[in-house]
């Protein structure tokens, strides 16, 4: 019986160390990113060899939906391009400037970021999604 259990360990052992998690982009081509594309918060996207991630929300103070504001308010997010070893940092906002920003010859524009906020309930950090668009700059 001992045996038993220790075969049944040692496979279930086995069979965990091999499955790994991948974190490869989802790849895109440059015409399905020009309309626009949706990021998770923390997801990758690869464009034309260009690695794109929607790092965080760095601040949401849009006004909640369930709400009367006398502004409507303003969500940042922090986004980075990369390709090869150099990493562009960008920040962009919904209301604010700038909307968007130029890295690696690609114009990446913040459409939206949801959930929008409700008054009655926090938004967990790790529920945010962006919509951009991206596009070649001549």
């Amino acid at each position: 019986m001992k045996l038993r259990s220790a075969v049944v360990a040692a496979v279930l052992a086995a069979a965990c160390a091999s499955q790994t998690t991948t974190t490869e982009p989802v790849v895109y081509s440059l015409a399905q990113v020009a309309d626009s594309v949706q990021i998770r918060v923390g997801e990758t996207i690869s464009v034309e060899g260009t690695r794109i991630q929607f790092e965080s929300v760095v601040s949401d103070s849009r006004c909640p939906m369930d709400v009367v504001c006398v502004w409507e308010g303003d969500a940042a997010v922090q986004i980075s391009a990369q390709q090869g070893a150099d990493t562009q940092l960008m920040q962009l906002h919904t209301t604010l400037e700038p909307h968007n920003s130029t890295a690696h010859g690609y114009r990446i524009e913040l459409l939206s970021v949801s959930p929008y906020p409700r008054a009655a309930t926090p938004t967990r950090p790790d529920s945010y999604s962006v919509w951009l668009r991206i596009v070649r700059v001549p």
